[in-house]
């Protein structure tokens, strides 16, 4: 399949998931990202916030984590009205507001890419995603947001999606300015690239 096919694929497929199999998934894929991954070693944790109503992988335990019980900086993006991300640390007192798609966005003050990137720190990315495959490609929305963020992204960057399915064997049609991914963690097991 095409990205575009596989975007209205998994679309409906994660929109066909009951509430009880959410609230498993997530709790199983969130179990596993702390359980697999030393994010105690990153100094910096960029991370989408979840738009619930169209059933992504909700990031909101892994974020109420992170800022209970890890030292790392928290950012999470904005999308400014030239289609570039700005990223904005984040804690519990972080104002949002939700844009026009319906992706909550924080009132703060952000960075740019480049500024975000611009660190000796080590930096884990969580991104979001409708489908990957086996060689770490990986589909979004479709916009090149996470794609032109990442473009900036030093050696010490590590970049993972969270999914609630399997790879595809192969995507057709990747790029080469996509950016792949290092890891995907799923309820049952991380894929590694």
């Amino acid at each position: 399949m095409t990205k575009d096919e596989l975007r209205q694929y998994y679309l409906k497929k994660r929109s066909s998931l009951s509430k009880e199999d959410l609230l498993s998934k997530n709790k199983a894929i969130k179990d596993l990202f702390f359980s697999r991954l030393m994010v105690h070693r990153y100094d910096k944790v960029h991370v989408y916030l979840p738009v619930i109503d169209r059933n992504e992988v909700d990031t909101r335990p892994v974020i109420s984590t992170l800022l209970d019980d890890f030292p790392a900086s928290v950012y999470v993006p904005k999308i400014q009205k030239n289609g570039i991300l700005t990223h904005h640390i984040f804690d519990k007192y972080t104002l949002l507001k939700n844009n026009k798609w319906g992706v909550p966005e924080p009132e703060n003050e952000g960075i740019s890419s480049k500024d975000f990137f611009n660190t000796d720190d080590d930096i884990l990315v969580i991104v979001p995603l409708l489908a990957y495959d086996k060689k770490g490609n990986r589909v979004g929305y479709g916009k090149g947001y996470y794609d032109r963020f990442l473009a900036h992204k030093t050696k010490k960057t590590l970049i993972v999606g969270l999914s609630y399915f399997e790879p595809e064997e192969f995507i057709p049609d990747a790029e080469e300015t996509d950016v792949p991914l290092n890891y995907t963690f799923t309820p049952g097991r991380v894929w590694g690239f």
